[in-house]
């Protein structure tokens, strides 16, 4: 199961995902995603931090919106992902292709663009 939220941080917004990426709940969250790709300014932030499993169909989701994100000169952030979910990006080769911070602190990082 996959519960979405969303808030504000700073003039950005914030999407939280808490349970599992898999095949099931994939598609739920990448239209989510979707939604913000054509409005907004700025980075598009996935709270990961209580994201316990991300399936490969999970990260074809993230790769899908990233793409989409990136001819806008925008792109996904991952925040807070568990050392379980930061080794199947790590594995996957998706920490060279995704932005990822730490936690909800390390987004005023300059390097994002995030405010």
């Amino acid at each position: 199961m996959l519960e979405i939220d969303e808030i504000g941080v700073n003039q950005e917004v914030m999407v939280v995902a808490r349970g599992k990426i898999d095949t099931l709940t994939a598609k739920t969250l990448e239209t989510r995603l979707m939604e913000h790709v054509g409005r907004g300014k700025g980075q598009l932030l996935l709270d990961m931090g209580a994201v316990d499993y991300v399936s490969s169909f999970g990260l074809r989701s993230l790769l899908i919106v990233a793409k989409q994100l990136a001819p806008l000169g925008r792109k996904l952030v991952l925040v807070a992902p568990n050392d379980a979910v930061m080794d199947v990006l790590r594995v996957s080769g998706f920490l060279r292709i995704l932005d990822v911070v730490a936690d909800r602190e390390a987004l005023s990082d300059s390097r994002l663009g995030v405010p």
